[in-house]
């Protein structure tokens, strides 16, 4: 039986694409140091590869959280180290002060070291980390204690006549506001609040404002705010207005927190929520305030008595910081097993990814030398084919 040289042909051609495919496959295995690159050349591999690499991902975003809650803990460590330390600077005043042979312009003196040190705890507990306060709760957009100099809070009754469209007035937190007595006054038709004078008559509304059914903040060009709860038009509109006093709700020369009582909580797994800080509505921060102000008012009037018994409470003060403190280190302390365990993941992942996908590079390059061999073979023949005449293919 006759093979035509076409057939035989075409049949070498085939062998060296078969060829050039195993040589184009070995060399991408060796480049990419993988048995496959896609799906279609191992299906099942291929999936269990993508099943490795989820498990990667869920474990470096788990890595991603815990470092985000030890960064975060780690500097709310420092802020409250540094306020262990203004705390043991006022201790060791108040021993010092504390002397009978200490005069009043001397106490007089600490008094303005301790103001300093007040300031600088607050600093601290108003710290912020990538601009959100580290110790107000979740209402990081705010600072965490407001220094309550200047302020005194209070609620009041717009009761003008008839009228019932008012039915509170609050002076808000404001650093800027001052103790005094408002006079509220609507317009013609009981829809806006057209004047805010005080004691004095000065007008303190920076612009007219509209009011609207429920709560609405009228700015006083003095820095403060007023919430005023509006319930609807007047029954009879009366622009005699109503009276705010500003009671004491919070004493003057006191620190008031001004964050909320959240925690902040960060998924390290889907099933699992860790807090990520410390809250300032701490006992220990209030106590911390309370003493310092407390021992800077006894040396201003130089109340020796109550100096001697500052110390007292600035010790049991500073040892709630540091207990707080050393919760935070707890923490730290279990964020570091935590890593230390996704670590462990991590690196038992990568290893068994590798040995999954890895290429024998021996024996690809082996199968790369029989397969040039073939090929060589093959171009030979092909070559050999050409040369044939007409004559030698008839005989």
């Amino acid at each position: 039986m006759r093979i035509s040289t076409t057939q035989i042909y075409n049949n070498l051609l085939t062998g060296i694409t078969r060829q050039q495919d195993l040589q184009n496959t070995g060399n991408a295995q060796i480049a990419s140091g993988t048995r496959f690159q896609t799906p279609a050349q191992a299906g099942l591999d291929y999936k269990v590869s993508l099943d490795i690499r989820h498990a990667q991902s869920g474990i470096t975003g788990s890595l991603a959280a815990v470092n985000l809650i030890n960064t975060r803990l780690n500097i709310s460590q420092t802020m409250l180290s540094d306020m262990n330390n203004v705390l043991t600077r006022a201790q060791t005043l108040a021993v010092q002060q504390s002397d009978a042979t200490m005069t009043a312009s001397q106490r007089s003196s600490a008094a303005i070291e301790v103001t300093h040190l007040i300031s600088r705890f607050l600093d601290n507990a108003n710290q912020k980390w990538q601009g959100q306060s580290l110790f107000a709760g979740t209402a990081v957009d705010r600072p965490a204690f407001v220094d309550n100099a200047v302020f005194s809070a209070g609620t009041g009754i717009y009761a003008a006549g008839a009228n019932t469209g008012i039915s509170n007035i609050t002076q808000t937190t404001n650093p800027n506001a001052v103790n005094d007595t408002y006079a509220v006054t609507l317009d013609g038709l009981g829809t806006s609040v057209s004047s805010i004078t005080n004691a004095l008559g000065t007008e303190l509304l920076a612009a007219p404002v509209l009011l609207t059914t429920g709560a609405n903040a009228a700015v006083l060009n003095n820095g403060a705010e007023i919430s005023i709860t509006y319930s609807g038009t007047p029954d009879t509109a009366n622009p005699a207005g109503g009276s705010l006093i500003v009671s004491g709700a919070a004493l003057p020369n006191t620190i008031s927190y001004n964050g909320n009582d959240q925690s902040r909580m960060v998924a390290i797994t889907p099933e699992q929520q860790v807090v990520s800080n410390v809250r300032g509505d701490a006992q220990a921060f209030t106590d911390a305030f309370s003493s310092l102000n407390a021992f800077k008012t006894a040396l201003e009037i130089n109340d020796v008595a109550t100096i001697q018994s500052s110390l007292t409470t600035l010790i049991a003060a500073g040892d709630g910081v540091v207990n707080l403190t050393a919760d935070v280190g707890s923490q730290i302390s279990a964020m570091s097993f935590y890593k230390a365990s996704y670590q462990d993941q991590q690196l038992q992942l990568e290893v068994q990814l590798s040995n999954h996908e890895a290429v024998d590079v021996p024996s690809v390059v082996a199968q790369l030398q029989q397969s040039s061999i073939a090929l060589q073979a093959a171009y030979n023949q092909i070559s050999q084919l050409k040369s044939l005449s007409l004559l030698n293919y008839l005989r």
